[in-house]
């Protein structure tokens, strides 16, 4: 199975720490935030990854990734020239995907719970309850029914929904031609939501829930926190158990 992630942006809400360093190359406790990002993928059944690099220092994520034989996958990488939203830069990635359903994820996602790709069928999103302490205007938010994902509301100003949707998806090929057609009739940033929106609009979006506080944009500096603090708590908790 294929998987794109999308590693590029500004990665404008982590300065200064981006400064001189490609976000996706910060740790997160004892990886590389983007070495989390692969090793998810890599658990729930990807084995083909093709990584959408833009701006400063792309060169950093090809030296910690290699060729992905350490992490059993193979990982190959494309460079954009522009910024201009990651649904415009799925495009790049039709060829290499090549007509079949893939999965996409943000380059700054931290997941802690483990993702099955291969069993769910297109288009499908993985959700999760919105914690009391976040703040409703950063996520996508969703109304489901049973398995069936209802509406979709891009980052509104007000609380619509308790269940977020996070930042992986797995998606039919012809999500490629709906970001090319967003991309000519918006300007500015198209987001992936504005695609994944479509398919929840016709009712064919699917979900999994994912358990409460098991997933984490890390593109803030107190996310970033937040991902050190409860992995190590969980490194801790393993060292405990195998000492008893």
């Amino acid at each position: 199975m294929k998987a794109v992630v999308m590693a590029g942006g500004h990665g404008s809400r982590l300065v200064p720490l981006k400064r001189f360093l490609n976000k996706h190359t910060l740790p997160v406790y004892d990886k590389p935030m983007i070495e989390h990002v692969i090793l998810s993928l890599a658990r729930g059944g990807v084995d083909e990854i093709l990584v959408l690099l833009n701006l400063r220092y792309p060169e950093t994520v090809m030296e910690i990734l290699e060729d992905g034989h350490r992490f059993g996958c193979d990982i190959y990488y494309r460079y954009v020239c522009s910024v201009d939203g990651p649904g415009r830069q799925l495009w790049l990635a039709k060829k290499w995907v090549a007509g079949e359903d893939f999965v996409l994820m943000l380059g700054d996602a931290l997941y802690l719970c483990d993702l099955d790709f291969r069993t769910v069928r297109s288009p499908h999103m993985w959700t999760m309850p919105l914690q009391d302490l976040d703040d409703p205007s950063k996520y996508g938010q969703v109304k489901v029914e049973g398995e069936r994902v209802l509406e979709l509301r891009e980052k509104p100003k007000e609380l619509f929904s308790g269940l977020i949707q996070t930042a992986v998806w797995k998606l039919p090929p012809d999500a490629f031609d709906r970001a090319a057609r967003l991309g000519k009739e918006h300007q500015g940033e198209v987001h992936v939501g504005m695609v994944t929106e479509q398919y929840v609009a016709e009712g064919l979006m699917t979900h999994t829930p994912i358990p409460p506080r098991s997933y984490i944009d890390l593109g803030t500096q107190e996310a970033l926190f937040q991902g050190h603090l409860l992995l190590h708590e969980r490194a801790l908790a393993a060292t405990r158990q195998a000492a008893e």
